[in-house]
């Protein structure tokens, strides 16, 4: 078989398997939005999250995620899904171990997502206690990028503090680091690789800012379509180059052939509301914890999460070309892209740039 001939048959079996999770839509990530209080205010914050304590009254207790999380074990089988816990910063809830110990005897993977400054080694050391399997660590830049992007001078020196504690556990190789790409720290991202690989990080996920929360306010921040190329050319070369550390870039977007399996192992899939759901802070539910708040599939005051999980989430199922920018509706790319991230649909914005290759400038 020549090599065109093999490439037309892995975008076949491609689509093929993205029809089959629409149509059997196999739980594999649930992500559970524990808070949306953070002990920091940082400029690029997607979720728009703040140190203030007002929302606290409206965060599910416990006894509630577990109650959903039995059920879901009752289920499928908890070993084939991964419950994430994310914010906000999750470490602000001191109840995180108790709901995390709870998922893993069930038999889930669980993890947190957190910006480090709380990640001391005496609360490392309840986390592994409780079952904790991964753990991602924000960093955005080496130390100016870093501080002034967090708006926290210090914070850099603390979290490089928590990566070194988990570097120097056997447990690191179950954790990695993610740095949100911006015009800040655009022209830093090989010398912080460098870094990152000197400390013995395993593996480090590039993500782009996207105008969401207080990074929709801050449109300085976010990438021109060279620094986009740019990007993704840093993170081709240092895939083909690097052998110490894991370069990858998250699930952000479709961006053609000349970068896709170039910048990520395998092609753009978005797989909120087919694999991945979540439960908010509130106990509404939806796919992934950053789409837009218009694609609410119930709240758990009303349904349970696993009758929402099986009936509802049409939008994302079948429907996803008319919640899709109407620009997508015609594009010779639709197969393949399916107008990207979910996360990047929003009703109420339409006016906001969100087509990867445009922003890239191939169309």
């Amino acid at each position: 078989m020549d090599a065109a001939a093999q490439l037309v048959g892995q975008l076949e079996a491609f689509l093929a398997e993205k029809a089959r999770l629409r149509r059997e839509h196999p739980l594999r990530y649930l992500f559970w939005e524990a808070t949306l209080r953070c002990n920091l205010a940082c400029l690029h914050c997607g979720s728009d999250c703040s140190r203030d304590q007002d929302s606290a009254a409206r965060e599910l207790p416990p006894e509630v995620v577990m109650r959903e999380l039995d059920a879901v074990a009752q289920r499928y089988d908890a070993r084939t899904i991964t419950f994430a816990i994310i914010g906000g910063e999750p470490l602000v809830r001191r109840d995180l171990e108790c709901v995390g110990a709870h998922a893993a005897g069930l038999g889930f993977s669980w993890g947190i997502t957190t910006n480090g400054l709380m990640l001391d080694a005496k609360r490392l050391a309840s986390l592994k206690a409780a079952g904790l399997s991964t753990i991602a660590v924000s960093l955005d830049g080496l130390e100016p990028e870093h501080d002034r992007l967090r708006d926290c001078p210090g914070a850099f020196r603390r979290v490089v503090g928590a990566l070194e504690r988990l570097v120097a556990d056997p447990f690191y190789q179950a954790f990695d680091v993610i740095c949100c790409v911006s015009t800040l720290n655009i022209d830093g991202l090989e010398p912080l690789v460098d870094f990152l690989a000197g400390l013995g990080v395993p593996r480090v996920r590039f993500t782009p800012v996207f105008s969401r929360g207080r990074a929709g306010r801050n449109s300085p921040l976010l990438l021109s379509a060279a620094q986009y190329r740019q990007m993704l050319g840093f993170i081709a070369e240092q895939r083909e180059s690097r052998r110490e550390i894991e370069v990858t870039l998250s699930e952000e977007g479709y961006w053609g052939p000349q970068w896709e399996c170039r910048v990520r192992e395998g092609m753009h899939y978005c797989g909120s509301g087919t694999v991945v759901a979540s439960i908010l802070h509130d106990g509404r539910i939806t796919g992934c914890p950053s789409v837009s708040r218009q694609f609410i599939e119930g709240e758990l005051r009303e349904v349970r999460f696993l009758d929402a999980w099986e009936k509802n989430f049409r939008r994302f199922r079948q429907g996803r070309r008319a919640v899709a920018p109407a620009a997508c509706h015609a594009c010779e790319h639709w197969a393949l892209c399916e107008g990207g991230g979910f996360h990047l649909f929003d009703p109420a914005q339409r006016d906001i740039e969100t087509c990867s290759l445009r922003k890239v400038e191939a169309i």
